[in-house]
Order: structure tokens, then C-alpha cells, then sequence
């Protein structure tokens, strides 16, 4: 990706121009934080009462017997989306998708056990342990620079 930013005391109004082959998802949510519509918030369910989280405070979500869980360091919560939907939602730089069923926010990971052959144990700020499959594993590599 290229980005340039030129400066010209003509222009009566900030323009913002992006050329790329196809739209992508990626692209909306440039859209999104240019215009200043993030989605940085999801509804939660316990019980009987709603919740309206920020995604800074959520260590991650997961799947479990056809629903979707999400743990933050106080409580654990169920959404109404799925997987696939918070994965396109997520800021992709904060969160990554470590399995099938599970998506982990990179800010609450404590740290790794390489120890494991063929996959990686992480230990998040809360005590919980999560496993990067497999087939997870290039991209999460990847996005850590190991």
C-alpha cells in the first residue's frame, strides 16, 4: 500500500482519494475511520441484562456449542454475531483470529509458550490459556514478526 499526502493551500476542502483494483473490506473500514464512524462497540448479553462493550475492553471471543462467547477480565458475555461477522468488524491490527473458534485481542496477551511442537500456548492477562491451531499458525507468526 502506498500512501501520499500533499499539501496545497488551493484546496478549499481535505480530499481524500484511494485507487485499488477491488473493494475490500479493508477499505470500508479506512472509510469508516476517515469519516469517523468506527464500530468500537458490540452488544453483550448475560442473563437478562444487555451490555454495550468497547472492543478495548474484551480479551476475546469464542465459539462454544453454536454460540459466541466473549470473556473480558470481569465477566464472560454471549453476542449475537458470529465468528466470521466480528473477524470483518474487529480492528485488525488489535485482533486475530487463532483457530476456527476463537479470536484473541493482542492487548491482553501476557505472553507465549513456543514450547509446543507445531503450535503456540498463550497465556492472557487474565490466566486463561488459549492454543493458535495450525492453521492459524503462518498468520499469527506473521502478525507478531516471529
Amino acid at each position: 500500500m502506498n500512501v501520499e499526502i500533499f499539501i496545497d493551500e488551493n484546496y478549499p476542502e481535505t480530499t481524500v482519494k484511494i485507487y485499488a483494483k477491488t473493494y475490500s473490506k479493508d477499505l470500508e473500514w479506512i472509510k469508516d475511520q476517515l469519516l469517523g464512524h468506527p464500530q468500537d462497540k458490540i452488544t453483550a448479553f448475560t442473563g437478562s441484562e444487555v451490555q454495550i462493550l468497547s472492543y478495548k475492553d474484551i480479551l476475546r471471543f469464542y465459539s462454544l456449542d453454536n454460540k459466541v462467547y466473549l470473556d473480558t477480565m470481569k465477566s464472560t458475555y454471549t453476542t449475537r454475531l458470529r465468528l466470521y461477522q466480528l473477524e470483518d468488524r474487529l480492528p485488525k491490527k488489535q485482533f486475530i483470529k487463532i483457530s476456527r473458534s476463537e479470536i484473541v485481542n493482542l492487548d491482553y496477551v501476557k505472553g507465549l509458550d513456543l514450547s509446543f511442537t507445531g503450535t503456540i500456548a498463550l497465556e492472557l492477562k487474565n490466566g486463561q490459556v488459549s492454543y493458535v491451531s495450525r492453521r492459524s499458525l503462518k498468520n499469527f507468526k506473521e502478525a507478531l514478526g516471529l
